[in-house]
């Protein structure tokens, strides 16, 4: 569900932030088209998730000001990591029967709760069977990138799925399709099969040279996307025969010929989409806002319902009122006792109907219950245990620094006690810590004693667990 305005909109942004880049383009009507009027690109100094809402949004606004953007109507394309996937297989069920299904897959394999996801679904169609892709992200990162927007004087029409807007890249039936986005610091994957989106994953995919250019990391690449593609189902997986690479075109070349021989094994035809001279993420946002102009978005919708405006005038309507129109309501139910009859009769209908389900529906309350109590035991991410790791990789293999407590408090903040043979060595294992971009606001707490030294540290963890 859409936010909408009163008037058919003329023109509107199409915006996306991603890896502290800013892409804008502004699209209005022409006669019969659409064209592009102005677009606009920028580095942020801030983070699209940083604590401070206003500064982030006041950032936002120069920008938009300093590229004499007014319209203030956005479509926003989200930061691919923030969307979360998940593919299976669907039968042939009622409408509210296959909701209710949904929800509990999203339930068990979402790694949150499903009232705390914006849901948007992509239901494929194959020979003999139906299948749907959840694509969620959390309402969290949905109310602090609308805070935002907000305080750059934006008004959002649509939150969606930038990829999916390129052309082509979401296939009709029968004309499968892989594409993969290359980006500075990682790789977006989007398969399209059965007439809509089969799988969404995004990954790191490029490492840093020493002369401080992107390089693709091209046998970790290569096995994602091998793996992914093996975990389309058999009767997708048959139609898809093309593979398209875009992004930088150093990067695409390289990875054009590390995936040459896997393509063929596959029967897949790697095409390097040359596109139209812009940089990817401007074609998405342009491609964005002239659906919204066209059709009314792309079909993939995560911005959350807006309440109606009866709703608001009823939060806002003097409770005094309300208890007035109560009774008045009260009054004529008095003459209406005929009704009563009729509500008994229909009472005992749906107590024999609930007497028939009543067992199925608590059979499916105690799954229910189950997946709740265990979902916090099927955490893939290990996000712990990466913690460890990496403050273990920071210690010297001699011994000369070592750990005697390490604790994990919530959200993500470390403290780590342990000894010190010497403080050269405690030292070094601070400025590797330091180094890592998992790693910030590292603090020395305590330090006594020389030879061993008794020190306490802490620092937050920023790192992500991937998709």
């Amino acid at each position: 569900m859409k936010w909408t305005t009163k008037k058919r909109l003329q023109s509107v942004i199409g915006l996306s932030v991603v890896d502290g880049q800013l892409w804008v383009t502004h699209v209005a009507r022409a006669k019969a088209a659409v064209a592009t009027l102005r677009s606009a690109h920028a580095t942020l100094a801030l983070d699209l998730l940083h604590p401070e809402a206003e500064l982030v949004g006041r950032e936002i606004k120069n920008q938009l000001e300093a590229a004499n953007i007014r319209e203030r109507h956005c479509v926003v394309a989200l930061p691919p990591e923030w969307i979360m996937s998940q593919h299976g297989r669907v039968p042939e069920l009622s409408a509210e029967d296959t909701a209710s299904l949904l929800q509990i897959e999203a339930e068990k394999g979402f790694p949150c709760a499903f009232e705390e996801l914006q849901i948007a679904r992509s239901p494929q169609r194959a020979a003999d069977a139906s299948y749907i892709t959840q694509l969620a992200v959390r309402h969290e990162q949905l109310s602090r990138l609308a805070s935002v927007l907000q305080h750059a004087g934006l008004k959002p029409v649509s939150f969606s799925l930038g990829l999916a807007a390129l052309a082509g890249a979401v296939a009709p039936a029968g004309e499968g399709r892989m594409t993969l986005l290359l980006g500075a610091k990682g790789a977006t994957l989007l398969i399209s099969a059965g007439g809509g989106i089969a799988a969404f994953r995004t990954f790191e995919a490029t490492i840093d040279s020493e002369a401080g250019e992107n390089v693709v990391n091209g046998r970790v690449l290569a096995r994602e996307l091998r793996v992914s593609f093996e975990q389309v189902p058999a009767d997708l997986r048959r139609e898809i025969r093309h593979l398209t690479l875009r992004g930088d075109e150093k990067m695409v070349a390289q990875l054009a010929g590390i995936l040459a021989d896997w393509a063929a094994e596959s029967g897949l035809t790697i095409e390097r989409d040359a596109g139209s001279g812009k940089p990817v993420p401007e074609q998405m946002v342009e491609s964005l806002a002239e659906l919204q102009l066209t059709q009314g978005g792309s079909g993939l919708e995560f911005l959350p319902p807006r309440p109606g405006r009866f709703a608001v005038v009823m939060a806002r309507y003097n409770s005094k009122r309300l208890a007035t129109a109560g009774f008045a309501a009260a009054a004529l139910a008095v003459g209406a006792l005929g009704l009563f009859g009729w509500q008994e009769f229909r009472r005992y209908s749906l107590r024999s109907q609930w007497a028939a389900m009543s067992a199925q529906v608590t059979e499916l309350e105690a799954i229910q219950g189950r997946v709740r109590e265990f979902r916090p035991w099927y955490d893939n991410s290990f996000r712990n245990l990466t913690i460890m790791k990496r403050v273990v990789e920071c210690f010297p293999d001699n011994g000369n620094v070592t750990a005697k407590a390490f604790e994990i408090r919530s959200p993500a903040t470390v403290s780590v006690t342990g000894t010190a043979r010497d403080n050269a060595s405690l030292l070094r294992t601070l400025d590797l810590l330091r180094q890592s971009k998992e790693v910030q606001g590292l603090k020395i707490e305590q330090i006594r004693g020389k030879t061993p030294a008794q020190f306490t540290f802490t620092f937050r963890w920023v790192g992500t667990s991937g998709t």
